[in-house]
């Protein structure tokens, strides 16, 4: 067990095949970059965001507090306080301000300014999920992302459709419309389609079926191709959409590398982050270099 703010880098080696995601863009998922194994106090790591060229902040579920991990020196800098313990999922950075989700829907704003945290005000999200995990800055519309987890109750069509709702960083007011609107049968029927071996599962009467649920954990927006980039750590899959909610691609992760994706950010190289939990081990950080 490794204690402390630091942080052990090894390479990974996996029987994986490198993905196209599209314009030109290309993350080798079977072989990180960089691999940071992440000390116990991080083992519930939920939320992810960039910082700078060499620095990103993520929370810990359960605890209100910002951590940031230098990806050069592999450590934990600063650890920043801002409340009370709660079930904390999503983070996303906004300039100066940090936005940091409770699953309930309250969001916390902060400042970070000379080396401090302020906590600027909350706000509950005028939506109607009420087990929200992914938080993301879309910087071309200047709006904040939000990915539920759960999903409206209702007929089939209506448990069929995923949201991602949007608001103004700075009046916290919902957008209108939902950023992005799409559903799991026209995501499976665009895959195979496009010839993507689907997870399965067998029904009662021995029917094979893909076992796609897309309960979403995370949601981040690439910095050139502006693709939404969304997690569901439920699945192993990470996928990919365009502006018009198109499928890019949708890649089923290996459960061996990716124990329980919970978070993604990007740099601003285009370099992609993904954070595992520690589901039976320790927690991890992995990097892939964009192509």
């Amino acid at each position: 067990m490794h204690q402390g703010g630091s942080i052990f880098l090894f390479s990974i080696a996996l029987v994986f095949t490198p993905v196209n995601v599209g314009q030109g863009i290309a993350y080798d998922l079977a072989h990180p970059a960089r691999q940071y194994t992440l000390p116990d106090e991080l083992l519930e790591i939920s939320g992810i965001t960039d910082v700078d060229v060499n620095t990103i902040a993520c929370l810990q579920d359960e605890a209100a507090m910002l951590y940031f991990i230098d990806l050069v020196s592999g450590s934990i800098t600063r650890r920043l306080n801002f409340g009370v313990p709660g079930d904390y999922e999503g983070l996303t950075r906004v300039g100066e301000l940090y936005f940091a989700l409770r699953s309930d829907g309250l969001i916390n704003r902060l400042r970070l300014r000379d080396g401090a945290i302020e906590l600027l005000d909350t706000f509950r999200l005028a939506i109607p999920n009420h087990n929200i995990e992914g938080l993301g800055y879309d910087e071309a519309q200047d709006r904040v992302l939000v990915s539920p987890k759960d999903f409206a109750k209702g007929d089939k069509a209506t448990r069929d459709e995923r949201v991602i709702h949007a608001f103004d960083p700075v009046t916290g007011k919902m957008s209108a419309e939902p950023a992005l609107r799409f559903s799991v049968s026209g995501i499976i029927a665009q895959a195979e389609a496009m010839g993507v071996q689907l997870p399965m599962r067998k029904t009662d009467n021995g029917r094979e079926l893909p076992a796609l649920k897309l309960r979403l954990s995370s949601v981040a927006v690439h910095p050139r191709t502006e693709h939404y980039y969304l997690l569901s750590a439920v699945d192993h899959v990470l996928l990919v959409l365009d502006r018009n909610a198109r499928l890019v691609s949708l890649n089923v992760l290996d459960p061996l590398a990716f124990a329980k994706p919970e978070g993604i950010t990007f740099l601003l190289s285009g370099d992609m982050l993904i954070s595992n939990e520690g589901k039976d081990g320790q927690a991890d950080l992995l990097r892939f270099n964009g192509q």
